[in-house]
């Protein structure tokens, strides 16, 4: 993995970067293996106990969109493909040095898979931000495709510099009719992306390859073309830097063990001892670019 001050740059500017070969042909193979095991097991119906500790978290889970589309959520405990690579891959450098972070934790995970060119295995537009039960410029999502995603394969899509707004929108899968200080009507970010004038990228990328999104980037996915072959598999995990605090609200989601934990203070950062710190600046001592 190289990092340059032009990444850093990107990041800043538009919300999102590409890292190219930001993970090994051996980490792509390791991640993909331990998705088939839990996806196996979640269809089955079978229990997926953790076989190691990354905190309060809601249980994994399946979820089906559209024909073909699959979202596995809150398995990184449950394979230990996917712990060893929380704890030796350079995931937790990437992201401190993207975002300048003085220190990073990961908070949860999501894997989705898109199979077939059925219109709703697409993501809608959206910003991760809306369902956040803490706030920070530093929980950005790392999305690391696991396929190779090329521009009929259901690529990610971003619309630039929108990290740079000052509210969230409403998630589209939250309550309409709930008014907060803060929120914008998802209909907004929709007009928004529709504009004749809206900067949107187009994100390609070879297995192996990250995207780093800041919290605030609006952002979707299409689904793959008519006739596409294979599936399209990326890994995403979000993470909590060194400015994040806990602050949920009505339009939060809700984490098992943890949104009721006398641990989580409101105004307050989050305690190492239920979200470690993975990677300090001070202890690696070298700006972006020089890895």
């Amino acid at each position: 993995m190289r990092l340059t001050p032009e990444h850093v740059a990107q990041y800043r500017e538009e919300g999102c970067t590409r890292v190219e070969g930001a993970f090994s042909a051996e980490w792509v193979d390791r991640l993909r293996g331990a998705v088939a095991r839990c996806r196996a097991a979640l269809e089955a119906g079978a229990p997926l106990p953790a076989v190691g500790s990354v905190g309060p978290r809601n249980p994994p889970s399946l979820h089906r969109t559209g024909s073909g589309g699959v979202q596995l959520r809150n398995c990184m405990a449950a394979d230990r493909a996917f712990l060893d690579w929380l704890a030796e891959s350079p995931a937790a450098e990437l992201v401190g040095r993207l975002t300048g972070a003085r220190h990073v934790r990961f908070w949860m995970d999501a894997t989705f898979i898109k199979e077939g060119s059925d219109a709703e295995t697409a993501t809608p537009w959206h910003n991760d931000v809306c369902t956040f039960p803490f706030t920070g410029e530093q929980q950005p999502s790392l999305w690391v495709a696991l396929t190779d995603v090329d521009e009929d394969n259901a690529p990610m899509l971003t619309l630039a510099g929108s990290s740079r707004d000052r509210w969230r929108y409403h998630s589209p899968l939250s309550r309409q009719d709930l008014t907060l200080e803060g929120y914008r009507p998802w209909r907004e970010l929709l007009e928004r992306v529709a504009a004749p004038d809206a900067d949107i990228r187009v994100w390609p990328a070879r297995a192996g390859d990250a995207l780093l999104i800041h919290p605030r980037t609006i952002h979707a996915s299409r689904a793959q073309a008519p006739g596409r072959a294979g599936p399209r598999m990326a890994f995403t995990t979000r993470w909590l830097g060194s400015d994040v605090i806990w602050a949920p609200d009505a339009l939060s989601v809700t984490v098992s063990g943890l949104s009721d934990h006398p641990a989580m203070v409101p105004g307050a950062p989050p305690p190492e001892s239920l979200f470690p710190i993975l990677w300090r600046a001070e202890a690696a001592g070298r700006p972006a670019g020089s890895a």
